[in-house]
């Protein structure tokens, strides 16, 4: 497919526009705007001054409504007043009556007056206090709207600046790898993810000006699209498909017999995987390295199956012109050297039958080439090796010819560091082969993709290995998604594991009873003795008199003392105790439903870089480039 004119429709050469970029893109992360965030005035509008009224106020407001009733009562006083001084004045001053009435008059008079100056006084005071009272309030609340005012503007306008940001935000940034690995290795997926992956990659591969060669054996075409994008956009693409262009492609034609026995041999083992494997192979090896060796011209599979069958001398020289004479005459100078023992008659029987199919191919094409399987690979541009076949053996020999021929081209390929292989259905090729591509691979300084299908057996093998990128997509099988979830890791939280409440009562009740008792006996004596004697001396004579006296005293007292007491105690007292326990608990990254729920062309990234593990999820849609708010430039952070 040389420059082949492609039919546009709608907004397809725009998507190409975008999707060939030099920059490296393995599709896009959808990163949810950051919310808006409310202002942090929004909950602090300004509060209002307080302007308090003079205490008195209330007072003189009354004061001053009712300045006219005590104008009245002024006035009546000074009535009074005025007939109390005109009585006084007419009792000390008949002779002058007018003396009376110019008195009253004068009274009443000044009684009016103060009574005016007083109702003046009163609403002048309070007309000065409420004019104070009134200007300050005014100015505070024309100082709250203000700032109400500015503060309405202050919070519509972060919003708006926010609203604006969240509108504005992107939303899907290009996913581009932080290390430089060898080789990437993609399990999962469908048809659709596979060539939504190919033509996301390929596209700014081959606009960065390097080459992409694609070994499809998915047999469903999933190189095509891109393979169409590139055409269209002027790269050189080719495309070839097996065994229908296997003369065309010249797959062998480009080998020394060395390396032509090493390809089939390891094509044979890599199938037929037996207890004798490695016998067999170096058997294989012998006798395909005898006929290449023998054989004249580029070799072809017809020519090898030609040259088994002189091998097994049942080659028909008059009937078969595939083989020269000369080259006849020399295969059957070495067919006493092959031996005749039975193990070789069996593998020279197993290499023929594995190789008349690849034959028939190379007879029934209309064209054949000597530029061999070399000039296929492209310095710059986009090439496609893809198998189709009806027979599931003669399919897996031709994939296994075409991996093994591959991996021989990047024994001998000098580093350009600018070339991009992909192998699309590894899952075809054992673990062995697959490694032994890699380590060729990253010798010669190409970039490796690996599209495995399904995650099981010797495939698990391949994650995580060392300088690699991992991409999981769509893995429909449960034991397939929990290995991939496995390897995507394991989180921990903490989580509330137990409620713990205790309630208890405790009652006590006590009786305590005691009596006693005490008897006493006492006894008291006493003896009391006295006497007096006196004399006296009258006129008459003399005379004398005297006395004595005593007593005794016993006493006997008797007491007893009874008593006796009872106690009776409760108490009653409650308790309780909650208690609350979190554990730590690991649960996986990415659920394996999660895993299996995927949609075709999304997938989860696990690298390892120089700033440490990282797990992203990514859509390889190419449609996604003509989505609004698409980044040019990986997210930062």
């Amino acid at each position: 497919m040389q420059g082949r004119d492609v039919v546009v429709a709608g907004r397809t050469t725009e998507m190409w526009e975008r999707l060939f970029q030099p920059t490296e893109r393995w599709g896009w992360e959808f990163v949810k705007p950051v919310p808006a965030a409310v202002s942090p005035e929004a909950s602090t509008p300004p509060i209002a001054e307080q302007v308090y009224a003079p205490q008195d106020y209330q007072l003189r407001e009354k004061r001053s409504k009712r300045a006219w009733i005590g104008l009245l009562g002024y006035v009546v006083l000074a009535f009074v007043v005025a007939l109390m001084a005109a009585g006084m004045v007419q009792a000390v001053a008949k002779q002058v009556p007018a003396a009376v009435e110019v008195t009253g008059w004068v009274v009443l008079g000044i009684g009016v007056l103060l009574a005016v100056w007083n109702l003046l006084r009163t609403r002048r005071r309070f007309s000065v206090m409420k004019r104070d009272y009134t200007t300050r309030y005014n100015g505070a609340v024309e100082r709250y709207n203000q700032a109400y005012t500015s503060w309405q503007q202050r919070v519509a306008e972060h919003d708006r600046r926010e609203a604006q940001r969240v509108a504005s935000e992107m939303r899907w940034y290009p996913v581009q790898l932080t290390s430089r690995p060898a080789r990437i290795d993609v399990f999962g997926g469908t048809e659709d993810g596979w060539a939504s992956l190919l033509m996301t990659v390929g596209s700014t591969q081959l606009a960065a000006g390097s080459s992409v060669f694609l070994l499809d054996f998915t047999d469903l075409a999933v190189g095509d699209n891109l393979a169409v994008a590139a055409a269209g956009k002027g790269y050189a693409v080719a495309v070839q498909e097996l065994p229908r262009d296997l003369a065309e492609l010249g797959i062998i034609a480009d080998l020394d017999a060395t390396e032509l026995a090493e390809v089939i041999a390891e094509t044979m083992h890599t199938m037929n995987r037996t207890q004798f494997g490695a016998d067999l192979r170096g058997l294989h090896i012998d006798l395909l390295t005898a006929v290449g060796e023998r054989l004249s011209g580029p070799p072809t599979f017809a020519k090898l199956v030609a040259g088994l069958q002189v091998f097994r001398r049942v080659y028909d020289a008059g009937s078969d012109d595939t083989l020269s004479p000369d080259e006849v005459r020399n295969l059957n100078s070495y067919v006493d050297t092959v031996g005749s023992t039975e193990q070789t008659r069996n593998e020279l029987q197993a290499l023929e039958g594995e190789l008349r199919g690849l034959a028939r191919a190379e007879r029934a094409a209309e064209t054949q080439t000597t530029a061999g399987f070399r000039a296929l690979w492209p310095v710059r541009g986009y090439s496609v090796v893809a198998t189709r076949s009806k027979t599931g053996r003669h399919r897996r020999l031709v994939e296994h010819i075409v991996f093994h021929r591959t991996l021989q081209e990047l024994h001998t390929r000098e580093p350009t560091g600018r070339e991009t292989l992909i192998v699309a259905g590894a899952d075809q090729i054992g673990l062995e082969s697959l490694e032994a591509m890699a380590r060729q691979a990253r010798r010669a300084g190409v970039r490796l993709i690996f599209l495995v299908q399904h995650l099981r057996d010797d495939m698990q093998k391949l994650l995580g290995a060392a300088g690699t990128v991992t991409l999981l997509m769509q893995l429909g099988n449960g034991d397939e998604a929990a290995t991939a979830a496995e390897f995507i890791g394991r989180g921990h939280k903490f989580e509330l594991s137990q409620l713990t409440l205790q309630v208890g009562r405790t009652l006590t009740h006590g009786t305590s009873s005691t009596e006693g008792g005490s008897v006493g006996v006492q006894r008291s004596r006493g003896y009391t003795y006295g006497g007096s004697s006196g004399g006296s001396t009258g006129p008459g004579g003399s005379s004398s008199s005297s006395s004595s006296s005593w007593s005794t005293t016993n006493t006997t007292t008797h007491s007893r003392e009874q008593n006796w007491s009872e106690t009776v105690s409760q108490s009653e007292a409650d308790s309780q105790n909650r208690g609350v326990t979190a554990a730590r608990v690991y649960e996986f990254e990415v659920e394996p439903t999660a895993l299996q729920g995927l949609a075709p062309t999304a997938y989860v990234m696990v690298e390892n870089g120089v700033s440490g593990r990282r797990v992203l999820t990514g859509d390889c849609n190419p449609g996604t480039v003509l989505l609004d708010r698409v980044a040019d430039r990986p997210r930062i952070g």
